[in-house]
């Protein structure tokens, strides 16, 4: 039963860190798999990936 729980919570935390990089270049389904793993490596990697707007702004300027 306890192990039941730690897995919602797992896929619960790695589904946020997902959402926060829906929003970045690395992406949800990128995301959502590296927090699988580990979660604080997901989050840095989100935090060290770039926004889409910076991206896009980005792409139009060159």
């Amino acid at each position: 039963m306890e192990s039941a729980i730690l897995f919602v919570i797992a896929i619960s935390l790695a589904f946020g860190v997902g959402c926060m990089g829906s929003k970045r270049k690395i992406g949800f389904g990128l995301a959502f798999v590296i927090s699988l793993f580990n979660v604080f490596v997901g989050l840095i990697a989100v935090l060290c990936s770039k926004k889409l707007k910076d991206v896009e702004s980005k792409t139009m300027e060159d």
